[in-house]
């Protein structure tokens, strides 16, 4: 069984559509290895790897970086944002349709997410306790970890940067998102 590491983003300027993205990278490497990989490319003094704190030069070696590993990366996207009402909703969608999709074709046991505010983690946990009463899904976990604990947890936010500043205009990474599987979904699923 295998380990994804998720992360969320939400686009609303740049981009033909505000979009509500959620990122997941399949990953066996330890922390230590992943933190090995990416630590030189962390800005100095900052707590973790994180796309939008980055120059646009730096973003393209963690790209590079990123695409040497033996990572599978998927993206589900809800295009666009406004048909899902709230950030939120979109979100439990985008779960709906990346829990199963782990699991079932990526042998994924447990998806590990960046903590958030703690009302959001509580609804998350039910959400998924819910899908998995309902049989929706199977027994894949969701553990929730600060960002900064956990250096796999930067890996999803480089994927899910680079792919917005794709669809923005403004980053070139079409090698590295060619290996990306991208789902979309929409209101009637």
């Amino acid at each position: 069984m295998a380990t994804a590491w998720g992360d969320e983003s939400v686009r609303k300027t740049g981009v033909p559509s505000p979009m509500y993205l959620m990122g997941a990278c399949v990953c066996d490497d330890t922390e230590t290895e992943t933190r090995q990989r990416l630590a030189l490319l962390k800005p100095k003094g900052a707590r973790k790897l994180h796309w939008r704190d980055m120059r646009p030069s730096l973003r393209g070696k963690v790209v590079d970086a990123m695409a040497a590993m033996d990572i599978d990366h998927v993206i589900v996207a809800a295009v666009p944002m406004s048909q899902w009402n709230t950030a939120e909703r979109a979100r439990r969608k985008c779960l709906e349709r990346l829990l199963p999709l782990l699991e079932t074709e990526y042998n994924v046991d447990t998806l590990v997410l960046e903590r958030r505010e703690i009302s959001q983690d509580r609804n998350d946990i039910r959400f998924i306790d819910g899908l998995r009463s309902r049989r929706f899904i199977g027994p894949i976990r969701v553990e929730l970890c600060a960002g900064e604990t956990d250096a796999r947890l930067w890996l999803p936010d480089q994927l899910l940067g680079a792919y917005g500043d794709a669809q923005a205009g403004t980053g070139r990474y079409d090698e590295f998102l060619g290996h990306v599987r991208t789902v979309f979904i929409d209101p009637g699923f």
